[in-house]
């Protein structure tokens, strides 16, 4: 006989495995897939499981949800990570933090470092599902600031972790370093625009805004469609980390990370 589920489809084992991920997010320790996860959970209860600790972490930590991050922007990520789609996940506002900045690398489980461009809409954006023109993306947009992203994952076995596992770990966030906001982005090509990512002084990685979907704003615009098609729209003053211009770097104690997009700006973060 199989376990009753609850309003959001989660059956007894799947609940459990929430309250483990969520209580892996205090702790600081991983925790293990069970058994037949993949068989057991789709993407649409993945997608419950993060949800419901998403709103568990935010009554926590405080803060609420001030956006939304973008995951999976580039051929690359998806093959890796198994989606057919780029997907996003919601920012807790406890874990944005501004540049520069100092956090313990004991914070994070696994700390993948990415560079990415970050956006604040000034005015609210809604479709019925269709996708926005860029154009009417940019009209939207307020502010353009450059991102280090420290994504991480509660999950032990990660590395093959199904797609399901992913939306249930809130799309691997961790935290948001955001930088100051570009004046003059109206007037640069942000898919030619380049970016940098220094190690302690080292380079490291190297990237462009055509990583992202040919454009970043192409990435915005498919988030604002999959906003429109749950039947809700993307209001101002929501900040959106648009995805990764740079390969994935793994980051260590003591490490001072730095990523410099030129005319848009730098952005810092030291682990102790």
């Amino acid at each position: 006989m199989s376990s009753p589920v609850d309003a959001a489809g989660l059956d007894a084992p799947l609940t459990a495995f929430a309250d483990a991920l969520f209580e892996a997010r205090i702790s600081g320790r991983p925790v293990a897939l069970p058994d037949g996860f993949a068989q057991r959970c789709s993407e649409a209860q993945g997608r419950a499981i993060g949800a419901r600790n998403v709103a568990r972490l935010a009554e926590r930590l405080g803060g609420g949800i001030v956006g939304a991050k973008l995951a999976a922007t580039n051929p690359a990520a998806l093959q890796k990570l198994g989606l057919a789609k780029p997907i996003s996940a919601p920012l807790l506002g406890a874990r944005v933090f501004a540049s520069p900045r100092v956090l313990p690398r004991a914070d994070f489980i696994v700390c993948v470092v990415e560079a990415e461009l970050g956006v604040r809409f000034g005015a609210d954006l809604r479709t019925d599902g269709a996708r926005p023109a860029r154009d009417a993306v940019a009209a939207a947009v307020d502010q353009v600031f450059p991102v280090i992203e420290l994504a991480d994952t509660r999950i032990a076995d990660w590395q093959s972790a199904p797609p399901a596992a992913i939306h249930a770990d809130m799309g691997y966030f961790g935290a948001l370093v955001t930088g100051a906001p570009c004046a003059g982005w109206r007037t640069l090509d942000l898919a030619a625009a380049s970016v940098r990512l220094l190690v302690n002084d080292a380079d490291v990685r190297q990237g462009s805004g055509a990583s992202v979907m040919g454009h970043p704003f192409e990435a915005l615009a498919g988030f604002v469609a999959e906003r429109g098609a749950a039947g809700q729209g993307v209001a101002a003053g929501e900040i959106v980390s648009t995805g990764t211009w740079t390969v994935p770097y793994l980051a260590q104690p003591g490490d001072r990370l730095v990523a410099d997009f030129g005319p848009l700006g730098r952005v810092s973060v030291d682990l102790t």
